[in-house]
């Protein structure tokens, strides 16, 4: 009864009541658990946008078969803290808030490259979306170059989907920048699978990639790369790359070139060598040269480093000829000289004839004369004709060629 009456005496609106608390709290918990759920849906969806942007395309990287590649392009590009990538959302949005000078843009593309080493979808989205062209586009190719450093068949890709031959070019140029400083193994593979490949202009793109080797001072790697080249790359790519070896070190690089046991391997290497060594040091060039064996095109490279010489310190050069017993070859150095454009600064009619008339071979020296008469006819045709009616040095088949010039050139009378 009392069991009853305790019963009883609860108020006829409790049970409403507990239904509604146990609406509340069921209610919450699933708010809750909703907030929970999309947070961890949205955390995994940038995980997944990140990483992807790290995988080796297969249109290029799953080709190219090579480790140090697969490894820098597979790189995961998972966010890292601000204080290793050097990423920081604050600095940026302050920075970008503030008027444009060359300081404030080159912090803003300093940030972009650091974050596209981890983040490369990110950093194009944030240079995509500024308004400035200019700016626009010095941010890209920050942030390309930060892709390249660990992830260069990826940029490559995207370098190699732009628009245009000039867009292409100067993309890849950047990349290959970043890689070969970053990793030259990779960036000369991935080189290289463009020339397997015959992707369109991998004879420039080569070039990049060795300009890029030597900037970063990889010559052995630029080397070998080069030599790799086809039968319409490999020449160019030899004195491009040697040219440049020769200038910063002329005696390590000849040293190679030297050692190179292909024939016209070592040919286009010597050349590339000389254009180099003679900007550098032309009076060594002409030392090094009067040492090696006698060829066919040594002759011609003589003259290069004796008119680069002949420029800069005329009477040593002088001296050096007069002292030197190279024969034959030193007369086709001075050939090489003689023949060259009469209307190049410093170089005069008078001074050629100079050059000609000290050759010590009778044929190379008409030759050499012949080769001066055929452009002072041109220039002054008194001058070169008094010259011509003087002068005791060109043998029959030279002196009738330069007669038939003059000849057609002089005003006929009555005219």
């Amino acid at each position: 009864m009392n069991q009853i009456s305790t019963v009883s005496t609860r108020s006829p609106g409790a049970k409403p009541v507990l239904v509604i608390c146990a609406g509340v709290v069921f209610g919450a918990a699933c708010f809750f658990a909703g907030r929970f759920s999309a947070s961890l849906a949205t955390s995994g969806s940038n995980s997944k946008t990140a990483n992807e942007s790290g995988r080796l395309p297969a249109s290029m990287g799953n080709s190219l078969g090579t480790a140090a590649v697969a490894s820098a392009a597979t790189t995961p590009t998972n966010p890292v803290s601000k204080a290793t990538s050097g990423w920081d959302e604050n600095k940026w949005r302050e920075l970008t808030s503030q008027p444009g000078t060359l300081a404030r843009n080159a912090a803003l593309a300093e940030m972009l490259k650091k974050l596209a080493a981890t983040d490369p979808k990110r950093a194009m989205a944030l240079a995509e979306a500024e308004g400035n062209l200019k700016l626009r586009e010095q941010l890209k190719q920050a942030a390309l170059s930060g892709w390249a450093s660990t992830a260069p068949a990826d940029a490559s890709n995207w370098a190699l989907a732009l628009k245009t031959p000039s867009e292409r070019s100067t993309a890849m140029s950047t990349v290959f920048a970043s890689a070969a400083a970053a990793d030259p193994d990779a960036a000369v593979a991935v080189a290289k699978y463009m020339m397997q490949e015959g992707i369109d202009g991998f004879q420039g793109y080569g070039s990049s990639l060795i300009d890029a080797l030597c900037n970063a001072g990889n010559f052995q790697a630029a080397a070998q790369f080069a030599a790799g080249g086809d039968d319409q790359t490999r020449r160019g790519w030899l004195g491009e790359m040697y040219s440049q070896w020769a200038a910063l070190q002329p005696e390590e690089a000849a040293k190679a070139a030297m050692a190179i046991t292909d024939p016209d391997v070592q040919n286009g290497a010597l050349h590339g060598v000389i254009g180099g060594w003679a900007e550098a040091d032309p009076a060594a060039l002409t030392e090094f040269l009067s040492q090696t064996p006698p060829s066919s095109d040594r002759g011609q490279m003589m003259g290069q480093a004796l008119w680069n010489w002949v420029k800069i310190d005329p009477a040593a050069a002088a001296d050096w000829i007069n002292n030197s017993d190279m024969g034959a070859d030193l007369d086709q150095g001075i050939l090489a000289v003689a023949s060259r454009d009469l209307s190049e600064d410093d170089f005069t009619p008078q001074t050629a004839i100079s050059w000609a008339e000290s050759i010590q071979d009778d044929t190379v020296r008409s030759e050499a004369l012949r080769n001066v008469l055929r452009n002072w006819v041109m220039m002054d045709l008194p001058a070169a004709t008094s010259y011509f009616n003087s002068t005791t040095d060109l043998l029959p088949a030279d002196r009738q060629q330069i007669a038939d010039m003059i000849a057609d050139l002089t005003p006929k009378t009555g005219q």
